[in-house]
This record gives C-alpha cells, structure tokens and sequence, in this order.
C-alpha cells in the first residue's frame, strides 16, 4: 500500500516522461511532404573528424530525469537526497523541453515546424516534480516537528 503522496506524483512523473519520449513532438509540414518526429528522435548532428553523429539530447535528458524519478521513489529513508533528486530531475526536464523548443523555432525550414500538443507532457512532469518536492519537504519538517516533541 502506497503511503505517501509524492510516491503517486514521481510515478506519475516517471509515466508523463515516457510517454513524452514516446509520442511525436515535432510536426514538420511542407507542400510535398508531412513528417512527424518522435521524442527520442530529437537530436543534434555533430561533425566529428569528418564524421556525423547524432547525438539524442532529447532522449538522454528525459531518460536520465525517468530513471532518477523511479530510483527517487525507492529513497524514502534519505529525504534530503529525494529532494536534491527532485531539483536534478527537474532542471533536466527544462534543459530537455528547452532544446526542444530552441532547436526547431530557431532553424530556417522551407514549411512549418508545428509543436504538437504533446509537449505539454514536459510541463506535467515539471510539475509533479516539484508537487513530489513540496510534499517531500512537508514529509522533512514533520519528522523534525515530531523529533523536537520527544
């Protein structure tokens, strides 16, 4: 049985981020084709010694933030780690939505590069990582309460 609260909101948190990998991100419209790019298929071209590699940042940040907020939720006895867990997942998630948005409003396409509604999975898990933080500190302070009763 789940006790506490911030559990459910990093679960939730875990699940907006998956899916947010996994639905298209990115519409790309033009007169003779349409396209659409998924999460993890956001990534950068980088020329090493004549050599291109794509570098998924996308994937790597959201992953990286997904992995932190399931192992968090097995921290229940170190809070203050929790909380610092909470913070780096949070950052990533805004280092992750704003790649995205910095990568295709800046480009010059010949078309329309459409942000889809799904996007909006980034700011859900925004929010209940900083949901799971609040009730995590609000978890800290009363045991600390409860310590100065004794």
């Amino acid at each position: 049985m789940i006790q506490r609260i911030q559990t459910v909101f990093l679960l939730l948190a875990v699940v907006a981020l998956g899916l947010y990998l996994w639905f298209p991100l990115i519409g790309l419209e033009n007169q003779n084709f349409k396209d659409v790019i998924k999460g993890w298929e956001v990534g950068h071209t980088v020329d090493i010694s004549g050599q291109a590699y794509i570098i998924f940042f996308n994937a790597i940040f959201v992953g990286t933030a997904a992995g932190l907020s399931l192992i968090n939720i097995f921290l229940f006895k170190n809070r203050s780690l929790q909380m610092l867990l909470c913070w780096f997942c949070l950052v990533l998630i805004v280092l992750a939505g704003s790649f995205v948005y910095y990568k295709y409003n800046t480009r010059v396409f010949i078309g329309y590069v459409l942000l889809t509604w799904w996007n909006v999975l980034a700011i859900a898990a925004a929010l209940l990582q900083l949901l799971a933080f609040i009730y995590i500190r609000k978890d800290q302070e009363t045991i600390r309460s409860l310590d100065r009763l004794r």
